[in-house]
């Protein structure tokens, strides 16, 4: 996907686990100003965050780390694992071990989006949804958001979809991900679009949740 100079950034980000612009200029023959610009830039895309550390007196220094989305780009055992796990529990009738973990997974999820989102309640629903939306990000969803006031309505996109591999085996979290925004919203939800379909995202309307 990355060629040249960004991918060389993002490997030595992977490899170190955060670097600095210093850093990288060190690394390599670019410049100051066009590590910067390939910084920005691939932090606009999702792939890298900043973070500002402080180890003494003195302002604290900027440095870059990969995101899920980041991390994604690099090959990871870790799904296929899982997807072999839930055969085994399956073919040893542990169906109710998968049901119970996976429940109380969402439940988590539903108590930290209600925290994030409460936290902006006073600023309205857009804040709110930005806060729920860059959680999902971290959750490697890729997600996006619509707020339609002709029809007091929101529209959430979720892009990829960080459990394929466990879909396979079990459609379990397609069913909680529809709970998790009906729990959020107490509103009603309806899936208008669905990966394992075809479709290019799980998406879920929101009817009433403007109000």
């Amino acid at each position: 996907m990355f060629t040249g100079s960004k991918k060389k950034l993002l490997d030595m980000t992977k490899r170190r686990g955060s670097i600095k612009v210093e850093e990288a200029k060190e690394l390599t023959d670019l410049a100051k100003t066009t590590l910067r610009e390939h910084f920005l830039q691939l932090e606009r895309d999702g792939y890298l965050e900043r973070e500002y550390v402080r180890s003494g007196p003195g302002r604290p220094s900027l440095q870059y780390q990969l995101t899920s989305k980041g991390n994604s780009l690099y090959p990871s055992y870790e799904s296929n694992l899982m997807r072999e796990f839930l055969q085994y529990l399956r073919n040893q009738n542990k169906q109710e071990i998968v049901e119970e973990f996976f429940e109380h997974f969402w439940q988590q999820r539903i108590e930290q989006a209600r925290g994030k989102m409460g936290a902006h309640e006073k600023q309205g629903i857009k804040k709110q949804m930005e806060a729920l939306m860059n959680m999902l990000e971290k959750e490697g969803f890729m997600p996006e958001f619509d707020l339609n006031e002709e029809d007091d309505s929101i529209t959430v996109k979720e892009c990829n979809c960080p459990f394929s591999e466990i879909v396979k085996e079990t459609r379990l979290p397609c069913k909680l991900e529809a709970m998790f925004y009906s729990q959020i919203f107490g509103d009603q939800v309806e899936r208008t679009a669905y990966i394992p379909d075809g479709d290019h995202s799980c998406s879920y309307k929101i009817s009433g949740a403007n109000s």
